[in-house]
């Protein structure tokens, strides 16, 4: 409601869309979605964004690419704060050291499970890979 009485058409519409997505969910799984399937889908909107954005610059089309990233900003307002780099490392690092087995998939699994939210794959990915 503040974004419509602000006049402030870029958020007002990454709201509404996102909202929608919500919905769309909901009715999929016919209950209320849980906290952790709402950042997966806030997650995986963001992604969509990035990759856009990518897409629309290589295509000569700022203007779009300047869209998306509005929205992308918007949508990571709504996101967990995510974990940086060095600390990613020190959790990949300990998970390492903890583990008898240090092999690639095992590790991305208790990684994956306790960043969940706060990194993304990619990068834990070729921390991980860089770090075995």
């Amino acid at each position: 409601i503040d974004a419509m009485k602000s006049h402030n058409t870029d958020l007002t519409s990454a709201l509404r869309y996102l909202l929608s997505q919500l919905k769309n969910q909901e009715i999929n799984l016919t209950r209320p979605a849980t906290n952790e399937e709402e950042i997966k889908l806030l997650q995986s909107e963001a992604k969509k964004r990035k990759e856009s954005i990518t897409a629309y610059q290589n295509g000569g089309r700022p203007e779009l690419a300047d869209k998306e990233q509005k929205e992308l900003t918007i949508i990571q307002e709504f996101l967990p704060q995510q974990m940086s780099d060095e600390e990613l490392r020190k959790v990949i690092e300990e998970i390492i050291s903890q583990n008898e087995n240090k092999d690639f998939g095992s590790v991305m699994k208790q990684v994956m499970a306790r960043v969940r939210g706060q990194a993304d794959g990619a990068l834990v990915s070729s921390l991980v890979k860089s770090l075995l």
